[in-house]
């Protein structure tokens, strides 16, 4: 198998004041000069609970007042600026794919599918289109609600021997807001000074009951998100869409199949009797938009491109803990979320017909190609043979995608102590669920044959063409897709033992969860109705049990091992095992050195592993292209699941220091290398 290995060293400087940076936290209290007793937390990256944050793993801790003082309105636009942000991630601008309107996040320079998100230490269920085709699942930040969010903490490191799959590059942990009480109510607006994307947002948090004092606390979340589009033609670097003063630049905003003829490798436009192109198209020379000799009959798709979709957002988070006893307390907690996106259709606004076309064989299910072929019959066909054309159907209407995603996470459990432990079980449900609308834009193959070949549709003057042929040929389609997680799991940690230099901090624990995606074709491509089918078909589902253990031993004063491994069973494929070392050194309170190795793994995708089938489109420009050099080409995708498919290995290292001369302020170094097997 090939083996890709990711090899970059790392810099933050995190200083603690407003609208500047995000801090890692400090090494310990000492370091700041606070000698107040502190409780001890998780911290994401390990299940045992600890006094001093900055554990041997590279954390950043994003706290409430840092949310607040960034201005951002969503999760999405906060993860946006960490640093280590640098992979491959859906976002705003994601309005021609299966995932338009979401947004997920890529730490350490891989892709979205290998950073795992979870909400209050728990996952939540992927979204149910995946990106990419098949291949990249993650988690919509868009469908987490940023007015409940206490703090971020950013696991930089490979965790698979704590949280199993998807692990690699990091851990994204979302934590809520506990024991609030009172009542926040507050919103904002915003604009861009060239226009477009106006915003507006709306939060309301209350939280009654004490949890000390009155046994019990309840926190309610509302919240509400509007932004318009932006499109290509309300900016002036874009509207034009011709590029010729910038190097290699052509007409790259424009196509050149508004109406054309192909004829011996040269473009010859559609033109009535008066030498007009058809509505909507201009008559210019093709050579600076495809390259081809000749002129076509041309249109600029700026007004007609969207380059950050609309979106409206409703999202409501309630959570709830109730003291049992002194020694048990009993928490839930509900999230919901709504979102619409809408957005033109990415690079093809409008429907066109051009080679390289395809269509599913209702019969065989396989896909088959559509000839872009003006029959001699045609009364607009001067040529009396078969000739190949390219055109842009206007009067089907602009190709309008709105995606709606509603996601759902319900949460139950107990926690408590018995003498020295603490423990914890849950159990949770999840569900995110889209249903995609493309309206206009689609056009029906059999529809539009017999159009041709009669010449119904009136190619040289479209506004002439009858509402019935109109209607015959357009076609409008809704895809929906689901994704539902649901776990159990229990986890002890307390102490075991003790060495000359401190406690032995033990954790251990076991789950169980069930994974399920089930995304549908618009009945028009099963039935082999729609040119140009967007695919995305997949029914999958598995369950995977697993059991975890780790251990923290002071070795010295202020010298640290801790050792993790978790073993994984899929129901699909088999077994993973990941192992984890990690080493924490404090010589002085100022300076933290730290160091960690680690085996992990990325299970492959339901989307992947299960009965699955993916048509996608590209767009490439081609500079050694052997005819036309630099011309544009967009080739079809086709991807297939395979039940065989193993899991991603991995293997990483990471190792850093943490400088904090003094109070609030910390600069940290870290080296890491992650290898791809």
């Amino acid at each position: 198998m090939p083996k890709h290995t990711l090899l970059v060293a790392a810099l933050s400087v995190a200083l603690a004041t407003p609208l500047t940076a995000f801090a890692d936290a400090a090494p310990d209290a000492a370091a700041t000069g606070d000698s107040k007793t502190l409780a001890a937390v998780r911290v994401t990256g390990s299940n045992i609970k600890r006094t001093d944050t900055e554990s041997a793993n590279p954390v950043q801790v994003i706290e409430r007042q840092q949310l607040e003082e960034t201005g951002k309105a969503t999760v999405a636009d906060l993860l946006r600026s960490i640093s280590a942000n640098t992979g491959n991630a859906a976002n705003e601008t994601t309005n021609n794919g299966w995932a338009s309107g979401s947004a997920g996040i890529g730490l350490r320079g891989l892709s979205q599918k290998n950073t795992l998100v979870l909400l209050n230490g728990r996952r939540l269920a992927n979204y149910g289109f995946p990106a990419g085709g098949l291949s990249d699942t993650f988690v919509n930040l868009n469908a987490l609600p940023l007015v409940a969010v206490e703090r971020i903490e950013v696991l930089k490191d490979g965790a698979s021997a704590v949280y199993g799959s998807d692990a690699v590059a990091g851990v994204v942990n979302i934590i809520t807001r506990q024991n609030f009480e009172g009542a926040e109510l507050g919103g904002s607006l915003g604009t861009a000074d060239q226009g477009g994307l106006d915003e507006q947002n709306l939060k309301f948090i209350g939280g009654i009951g004490d949890l000390d004092t009155d046994g019990y606390n309840i926190l309610v979340s509302l919240e509400g998100y509007n932004r318009e589009r932006l499109d290509q033609d309300q900016r002036d670097l874009t509207k034009s869409g011709i590029y010729t003063d910038k190097p290699g630049g052509r007409w790259n905003g424009w196509s050149a199949k508004g109406a054309r003829y192909l004829v011996n490798g040269t473009s010859v436009p559609m033109l009535d009797a008066s030498g007009n192109c058809p509505d909507g198209t201009t008559l210019v020379a093709s050579a600076p938009i495809d390259g081809l000799a000749g002129n076509t009959c041309g249109f600029n798709q700026a007004p007609y491109t969207t380059l950050i979709p609309s979106t409206k957002r409703y999202q409501a988070y309630v959570n709830g803990t109730f003291r049992v006893n002194d020694n048990v307390e009993a928490f839930g907690e509900v999230l919901y979320s709504d979102i619409k996106g809408v957005s033109w259709f990415g690079s093809s606004p409008f429907f066109t017909l051009e080679s390289g076309r395809f269509a599913l064989n209702a019969d065989t299910g396989l896909a088959e190609p559509v000839s872009s072929n003006l029959p001699a019959s045609s009364p607009y066909n001067p040529y009396g043979r078969a000739v190949p054309i390219e055109y842009t159907f206007f009067n089907l209407g602009a190709t309008i995608k709105t995606n709606r995603s509603q996601a759902y996470r319900g949460l139950v459990g107990l926690r408590g102590s018995l003498q020295n432990w603490d423990w914890e079980v849950g159990a949770f449900g999840a569900r995110s669920s889209e249903r995609e609308t493309v309206s206009g834009g689609f056009a029906n193959r059999y529809a539009l044959a017999d159009a041709l070949a009669t010449g119904s549709y009136n190619l040289l003057n479209p506004s002439a063409t009858s509402q019935d042929v109109l209607n015959a040929i357009n076609i409008s389609t809704l895809r929906p897709a689901e994704s539902v997680l649901q776990g159990v799991d229990a986890k002890i940690s307390g102490a075991i033992g003790h060495t000359w230099a401190g406690e032995i901090g033990f954790a251990a624990g076991a789950e169980w969860r069930r994974e399920k995606l089930d995304s549908n074709n618009p009945w028009q491509i099963d039935a082999g109705l729609q040119i140009r089918p967007a695919i995305a078909e997949v029914h999958g589902e598995r369950k995977v049990t697993a059991a975890y253990a780790e251990v923290n031993v002071p070795l010295a004063d202020r010298l640290e091992l801790q050792a993790a491994a978790r073993a994984d069973h899929y129901s699909d494929f088999g077994d993973a095992f990941s192992p984890k070392l990690s080493l924490r050194w404090q010589p002085w309170d100022i300076l933290l050195v730290r160091a960690a190795a680690s085996k992990g793994f990325r299970a492959p995708s339901l989307s992947e592993n299960s009965n699955s089938t993916s048509i996608a489109y590209g767009s490439v420009i081609d500079p050694r292209d052997p005819d036309v050099p630099g011309s544009r080409q967009n080739p079809t995708f086709f991807t297939v699941g395979n039940n065989d498919l193993k899991p991603e290995r991995t293997k990483s290292f990471n190792a850093g220091i943490v400088l904090s001369p003094w109070s609030n302020t910390s600069l940290s170094v870290d080296y890491y290398r992650i290898e791809l097997e």
